[in-house]
């Protein structure tokens, strides 16, 4: 509370509250004959020509309508902008609307795959998509691909492509992207609830370590220096790097033990 206008202004809420106009002026700091001065409109045309260009372009903001109006200071044309109460009304933006599923509990591998996109920036410029895809249950990463752009149709070949090299999951988790939205795939799609990225983890923690042990670590001239780099950190994060979440085990090494005792079991009930 500085200016005399928000001095004037305290005084006033006092005066209403029935305090004296004494009393009123010593707490907010203000003289009596201060308090009675009513401030003249500065530009007393400017505050009708304001409202006018305001109500004929609703999606005008102040900055706008200042650059419609010659030789007037932009804050007079603010403070008269909030004086009013104009303001430009934004459309909200309308969310796709999922329940949310109960995730099952995970035995094996293919039972899920999870989905998503990262984004990186060239040294020329230009900005590439990364699409990731990782069982949800090996943690193996199954896809990494690089592509300035990732239309739905891409997405798919990727996807189909996966389905015959490592077989068909019952599930993909996945986000509600207009890419991912579009497919049609012979498999459960199972969408996370918009603004709920935690309900995606496992690919959204392997995007984190992604970025923290690559991305952010070095620079890429272009695409194929990108892609070649993703492809030698698949290599190390399935066959060398340890998982925590796999008791320290590699996600190929799980794998394969689980494939083994699968395997055992079987043999155990065919009595082999």
């Amino acid at each position: 509370m500085v200016s005399p206008a928000s001095r004037r202004r305290a005084a006033g809420h006092l005066l209403s509250c029935g305090c004296s106009r004494l009393r009123a002026c010593r707490v907010a700091g203000l003289s009596r004959s201060s308090s009675r001065r009513t401030p003249r409109e500065r530009n007393p045309g400017l505050r009708a020509k304001v409202l006018n260009l305001a109500a004929d372009n609703p999606r005008y903001g102040f900055r706008r309508v200042h650059a419609l109006l010659e030789g007037v200071n932009v804050k007079a044309v603010h403070r008269i902008w909030k004086a009013e109460g104009l303001r430009v009304r934004r459309k909200p933006r309308r969310r796709i609307k999922v329940a949310r599923t109960e995730q099952p509990t995970l035995t094996s591998a293919n039972q899920a795959w999870c989905l998503d996109f990262a984004h990186e920036q060239l040294d020329n410029g230009r900005y590439a998509r990364i699409l990731g895809v990782l069982d949800c249950y090996t943690r193996e990463n199954l896809l990494l691909k690089a592509r300035p752009s990732f239309p739905a149709f891409q997405v798919q070949e990727e996807l189909e492509w996966l389905f015959l090299v490592h077989g068909q999951p019952e599930r993909l988790v996945s986000d509600n992207g207009p890419e991912f939205r579009a497919l049609t795939l012979p498999v459960e799609q199972a969408f996370i609830q918009p603004g709920k990225p935690w309900q995606n983890g496992y690919i959204e923690s392997f995007f984190g370590k992604l970025r923290d042990e690559l991305l952010s670590c070095e620079s890429f001239g272009c695409g194929s220096e990108l892609q070649s780099a993703l492809d030698d950190f698949q290599e190390h994060y399935n066959n060398q790097r340890p998982h925590l979440g796999l008791g320290g085990l590699t996600p190929a090494r799980f794998k394969t033990r689980l494939l083994t005792q699968r395997e055992d079991k079987l043999e155990a009930i065919l009595g082999v």
